[in-house]
């Protein structure tokens, strides 16, 4: 009699088991609500506002895309991306840039840059995830990109979809033994910095890991793809304006900030919004430098990856629900590492759980739509940062003995 092979309940098993529940009570839910649940995923249908919001600048005669006000907040090259998607929509809509959403033409660009978004990040999942099977990458895709960030990014039409890309093809060219992929890494993190900026702080693991002259590239390519596109936009005039927009969007904050949270917390004890916004505008600064601190103690490991990463979804002022999906990095990072190993603590598990939730966990109305899935994002954060701080004073310790 042949006995059973017994399945070994490994950390990854564990967020792939989490992330296909939370799949299918996603599914589920939209399906017997008859698409109410839907409100919940995307909260305005605002018929990928990030992106037509952007593009439809080159149809009201502006002479400076910058000139309208302080959404037009994004770096020059974002806007040379733009103006290219301009030159691509039907010439009608010239006629009506606040109807290029529903235009025939905007509705077919848009499906057909979901297309590639979808395809490319397969195809920087496939590289970035150490597990040899192709079967296992391909259904994580799956699982990623049917979750309830990904469903908000792709109805906003935001930028960080492409800045995902950039920055997962980045981190699987990192560490080649070839020159010619390493130097590409560099240049796909200034491009991701050039369309977004806060991606720059990636170049912290260069300095981090002491590779001095990497940074050092990094950082000419970054200054090139930031200001070299300004020559297209009026130059200094069009830098002044830039800065005085993000700096009018940077003196807002969004509910899931680090500001942000401590914004309600504040009004809700009575304190006042603006008083919690300056407290949390103070934490946010000694959450930066503590992150900066432990990823200089603790360099190369995927909590490094996750706290560097974490300042692109909570550290910055107006950041989104959508930005969410910056978090598929360190959890690709967390996964090789389990995939490496033999023997797993119960911490591991534990992660692999909250990983997982970060992207399906089922929305509670008291909580608003996306109100658990940063709940469960902090205490991930907190966890790491404890581990993280714990590591650093045992090091210190022993350093001393």
């Amino acid at each position: 009699m042949k006995s059973g092979r017994k399945v070994k309940i490994t950390p990854v098993l564990t967020a792939y088991s989490v992330l296909g529940i939370g799949f299918f009570t996603q599914a589920a839910s939209l399906i017997l609500s008859r698409g109410s649940f839907l409100e919940n995923i995307v909260y305005d249908f605002s018929r990928f506002t990030d992106f037509f919001d952007h593009v439809r600048r080159f149809y009201l005669g502006l002479e400076l895309v910058y000139e309208e006000g302080m959404h037009a907040c994004f770096p020059p090259l974002a806007y040379c991306f733009y103006y290219l998607i301009s030159r691509v929509l039907y010439l009608d809509n010239i006629g009506a840039p606040e109807e290029l959403a529903v235009s025939a033409s905007g509705m077919l660009v848009i499906c057909m840059l979901t297309a590639l978004f979808a395809l490319f990040f397969v195809f920087a999942l496939e590289r970035l995830l150490s597990v040899r099977q192709p079967a296992a990458k391909r259904l994580l895709a799956l699982l990623l990109f049917c979750s309830y960030p990904f469903w908000l990014a792709i109805e906003r039409g935001n930028m960080s979809q492409l800045v995902l890309i950039l920055l997962m093809y980045a981190m699987t060219l990192k560490d080649s033994e070839e020159k010619a992929r390493r130097e590409a890494a560099l240049l796909l993190i200034a491009v991701a910095a050039g369309l977004k900026l806060y991606p720059a702080i990636f170049g912290v693991m260069y300095l981090a890991e002491k590779r001095y002259k990497e940074a050092l590239r990094l950082i000419l390519y970054g200054i090139f793809f930031f200001v070299f596109p300004f020559i297209f936009f009026q130059g200094l005039d069009g830098f002044q304006i830039f800065l005085r927009n993000i700096s009018a969007v940077g003196s807002g904050t969004t509910g899931i900030t680090i500001a942000g949270l401590c914004g309600r917390i504040a009004e809700a004890l009575g304190l006042g919004l603006a008083q919690g916004h300056l407290m949390g505008r103070i934490l946010s600064v000694l959450y930066l430098g503590a992150v900066l601190l432990l990823s200089f103690l603790n360099r190369k490991c995927w909590q490094t990856t996750a706290l560097l990463t974490s300042l692109m979804i909570i550290f910055v002022s107006a950041s989104g629900t959508y930005c969410l999906i910056y978090w598929v990095i360190p959890f690709l990072c967390f996964l090789n590492e389990m995939y490496g190993r033999s023997v797993w603590r119960k911490l591991d598990y534990a992660y692999a759980v909250l990983f997982s939730l970060v992207f399906v966990a089922y929305p509670v109305p008291a909580m608003g739509s996306s109100g658990m899935l940063y709940a469960v994002l902090y205490v991930l954060i907190l966890v790491i940062l404890a581990e993280q701080t714990l590591r650093t004073m045992q090091k210190a310790r022993i350093s001393f003995t």
